[in-house]
């Protein structure tokens, strides 16, 4: 014998080999679409959050001692520090609550959306992250 299976069609196997190859690009396309998109929305996110939080800081270091916080002016600082970063004003939000008897409190949201690579094969044409940053007062006034 010539250890061959004498029973076995030798034409069984074609095409197996298409089948894999199909299925191994499919899933280097999903992992480098995970790869390279998830990158983009994590540095979306952390930029969104950094940005974030210096405007709150930005909007808190207009407060003076003695004085409450002017939310126009905690707004436009806010806003100026954002816009510098290149965020558009219709992609920011600014909140500023004055407990009483207690420091003031800025929040300022941020959201970014950044064009993605490989989920535009998915219908997926833009990756839209938010995040939010605050700051507090060191005094109440």
């Amino acid at each position: 014998m010539n250890g061959r299976d004498p029973h076995r069609d030798p034409t069984a196997d074609r095409g197996a080999l298409g089948v894999i190859l199909a299925v191994m690009v499919t899933l280097t396309l999903a992992g480098a679409a995970l790869i390279v998109d998830g990158g983009r929305a994590m540095a979306a996110r952390r930029h969104a959050a950094n940005t974030a939080e210096a405007a709150a800081r930005a909007a808190v270091s207009r407060h003076t001692p003695g004085t409450d916080v002017n939310t126009h002016v905690a707004t436009d600082a806010a806003l100026a520090y954002t816009r510098a970063a290149g965020i558009p004003d219709s992609d920011v939000r600014v909140a500023v609550s004055r407990p009483v008897g207690a420091p003031a409190e800025v929040t300022v949201t941020i959201t970014e959306r950044r064009t993605s690579v490989f989920l535009v094969l998915a219908s997926v044409d833009e990756i839209t992250v938010q995040s939010s940053g605050s700051a507090t007062s060191l005094w109440a006034p």
